[in-house]
């Protein structure tokens, strides 16, 4: 047995399993699922979601990563609960097998529902794993895991530990943040992945400086320039990398040059073989494999992007523009502007049907510490009054302790 697959795997404040435990198949979930069956996946855990990566693929038909979601599924399909993986880990004598030549297992993931119900799409695991990257260089890295490990960002953190042979630290069983960072702390988490909003709270968080870290990744939202900033500032030495990666195109590409959007030149050189497009304002992206792709194998990201010279900036989601009063507004822009105020950590615009204006704007708003909160929305409409549009200065200003929502990302409900 190699060191590396001595290495663990996954570590989480109850249970720590290796990457030769894994391979072993502990849990017999081949000996559940049945060759070339279906399976689906509910809130097992990082453990769970990792043992069914090494087992499952390439054994199983369809894999429905479900979380806790309950979807209906075909017929057939062996639920795999938490209940599955509480037992001892044993030593199987196995290896992850095949199936025969041609076969690839479908990967079902579930859109976050953010913007409507959620939905499955399916990916062969080799698209999912796209942004992984094994090396000599990177060995040792120990990765935090923040998120629910069904959906696509957690999926992407589990992979580069199996790809990688690299430790994930599941902290995603702890209740509140601040005990999650005080957990990866202790662990010397040394690389961790978070949607922009997370980090915005991850910054505030108390002992957040003493983190150690390596490698920070953001996806799941736009990465504003104030956002790059701050964690610039907050670790220097880390290589700090924007992922573009959803359910319903899998890995597209990253940036690591600490710049809002991505280089214009990925248009016309696509890093790592995977074209992008710009139609109508909305970026699409080639992904063939992907269940929901149209006939020429491009998928709509749906979101909104403009081309300024040299960079391609994200403008928000073409599904979020609402009129005002004639005028077509993206929440995502005012967000960026109140977030520029100094007495604001964090915002989230929602728009609210309205009986004379047809929508109007609501903005919940993070204050900073010390800022006088009693005057605050009221300069903040002026603030925004002086940078946007009178149809996107929002109706209402509201004061929040905190933003979140299950996903990590702002909640637009």
């Amino acid at each position: 047995m190699t060191a590396a697959l001595e290495a663990v795997a996954v570590e989480s404040p109850d249970v720590r399993v290796t990457h030769a435990q894994l391979a072993a198949d502990p849990f017999r979930l081949r000996d559940l699922v049945g060759r070339g069956g279906r399976a689906a996946v509910f809130d097992a855990g990082a453990v769970g979601v990792l043992a069914a990566l090494v087992a499952l693929d390439g054994w199983a038909s369809d894999v429905y990563l479900a979380g806790a979601l309950r979807p209906e599924l075909p017929p057939g399909t062996c639920s795999l609960s938490a209940e599955a993986f509480v037992s001892p880990l044993r030593d199987t004598g196995r290896s992850p097998g095949d199936l025969p030549a041609g076969a690839v297992t479908r990967w079902h993931l579930f859109t976050s529902g953010t913007t409507g119900e959620p939905r499955a799409v399916s990916h062969p695991l080799a698209a999912l794993a796209r942004s992984a990257r094994p090396g000599p260089a990177r060995r040792g890295r120990r990765w935090g895991l923040l998120y629910e490990p069904t959906r696509m960002a957690g999926i992407q953190v589990l992979l580069q530990g199996l790809t990688a042979t690299e430790t994930v630290l599941d902290a995603t069983g702890l209740r509140s943040l601040g005990d999650r960072i005080d957990w990866l702390v202790g662990a010397r988490v040394s690389a961790l992945s978070a949607t922009p909003t997370l980090w915005r709270q991850i910054l505030q968080t108390p002992r957040s400086d003493r983190l150690e870290l390596d490698q920070i990744t953001l996806g799941g939202e736009i990465a504003d320039r104030r956002v790059l900033h701050a964690l610039g500032r907050a670790f220097p030495d880390a290589r700090i990398t924007h992922v573009f990666a959803s359910t319903e195109t899998g890995v597209a590409f990253s940036v690591s040059d600490r710049q809002e959007g991505f280089p214009a030149s990925y248009l016309t050189d696509p890093p790592s073989g995977i074209r992008l497009e710009v139609r109508d304002g909305i970026l699409f992206v080639e992904a063939p494999h992907a269940s929901v792709s149209g006939l020429d194998g491009f998928v709509s990201t749906g979101d909104l992007v403009a081309v300024d010279d040299d960079r391609v900036r994200f403008l928000g989601r073409a599904s979020g523009v609402v009129n005002v009063g004639g005028t077509k507004v993206s929440p995502e822009q005012v967000e960026s502007v109140l977030r520029e105020h100094p007495d604001v950590l964090d915002s989230v615009v929602v728009a609210r049907r309205s009986p004379f204006s047809g929508w109007i704007l609501t903005a919940q708003i993070v204050a900073a510490p010390r800022s006088d909160e009693s005057s605050l929305p009221d300069r903040l409409r002026r603030f925004c009054g002086t940078r946007l549009e009178t149809a996107a200065v929002p109706a209402i200003v509201k004061i929040v302790p905190a933003l979140s929502s299950p996903t990590g990302k702002a909640g637009r409900t």
